[in-house]
């Protein structure tokens, strides 16, 4: 079988001469999103992200700086899924609660402040 789409859509973007500002973004991504699966498995294996970004840069297979790839490896490895993602994979319908009227304030036991003192309770 074929490239997948992400690899194609990767590869692409890494031939497509881009102007400066975004140019430099949008290759940086494709590279790290060719390389995501080896990145993961790297860091399923205990290996700290210093190291995986140094083989990889020594190696001239990414060429951006470690905080970027620190970012993306954040973003699109380590960061589990959006909310809106997770609420499109299961739609939960909303219920109604009722709340009773004993449970609006809750007493806890203990000292309570009086301002004004019963004569009584006065020594």
């Amino acid at each position: 079988m074929g490239k997948s789409l992400s690899e194609r859509i990767a590869a692409k973007a890494l031939k497509k001469k881009l102007p400066l500002s975004h140019g430099d973004q949008n290759q940086n991504r494709a590279v790290f999103l060719l390389l995501r699966q080896e990145i993961k498995q790297a860091l399923d294996d205990g290996w700290p992200m210093r190291s995986i970004w140094e083989i990889l840069h020594e190696e001239g297979k990414v060429t951006f700086g470690y905080d970027s790839f620190r970012r993306y490896t954040k973003h699109l490895i380590l960061l589990p899924p959006s909310k809106n993602q997770k609420q499109l994979e299961h739609p939960v319908t909303p219920t109604r609660t009722v709340k009773s009227k004993t449970d609006e304030t809750p007493q806890i036991p203990g000292f309570t402040f009086n301002p004004s003192p019963k004569k009584e309770d006065l020594i």
